[in-house]
């Protein structure tokens, strides 16, 4: 019994576990790439997952009672009170959603320069509801795309923080895997920060 409560009392507090997030996650080009390669190795959860876009985009269930929709706070308040709580997670779920976007998302891109992957892409977000595309900025090293009706932060409060990490990273390894070509995607406006659209710049390498 000490011993419980004595590590009771010299636990870290939610700073001392911030402080640890921040130091201890890296994410390197390296680290990144076995992440990829972990998932892929995963052939049957791939496949799956693969085929499960394909029922959506086909108006196929996945479900035979509940369907492929389902109430979108399910997801929201998850996410977002996990950012809130410790926002040295953002890092973390844009490299998971990179892989997200290499391994399932990329093979849906055409084109292959940066204006004509955009354009692939842009019907995307409306098609599986999660937000109004518009492009604003295409060219090749370099663009602009904004989400309206955001489906990650669209309705909120500001919270003084840019939420839409998996946004950012699925579309950094979407781009990514078409050019060949390093990418990252930067949240520069969010309705979580009191802007009236979320808002994303693509800096190829």
């Amino acid at each position: 019994m000490e011993n419980i409560e004595s590590k009771l009392l010299n636990a870290p507090g939610l700073e001392e576990v911030r402080k640890v997030l921040r130091e201890k996650i890296l994410i390197t080009p390296q680290v990144s790439e076995e992440m990829s390669q972990t998932v892929r190795r995963q052939e049957a959860l791939v496949d799956s997952l693969l085929r499960a876009y394909t029922m959506y985009d086909n108006g196929v269930p996945m479900r035979p009672t509940l369907g492929n929709e389902m109430q979108i706070m399910y997801m929201r308040e998850r996410q977002t009170l996990s950012f809130l709580l410790f926002p040295e997670l953002l890092k973390l779920e844009y490299e998971v959603a990179r892989v997200i976007g290499d391994v399932f998302i990329a093979p849906m891109m055409r084109g292959k320069t940066l204006p004509e992957i955009l354009n692939s892409n842009q019907p995307i977000a409306a098609a599986h509801r999660y937000a109004h595309e518009e492009i604003v900025v295409a060219r090749e090293d370099f663009g602009i795309y904004r989400h309206y009706e955001c489906a990650d932060c669209y309705g909120l409060p500001n919270i003084g923080m840019k939420i839409c990490a998996y946004e950012a990273g699925t579309a950094a390894g979407c781009f990514a895997k078409p050019l060949g070509r390093p990418v990252e995607v930067i949240e520069t406006k969010c309705c979580a920060n009191g802007d009236p659209y979320c808002e994303f710049e693509i800096h190829v390498g």
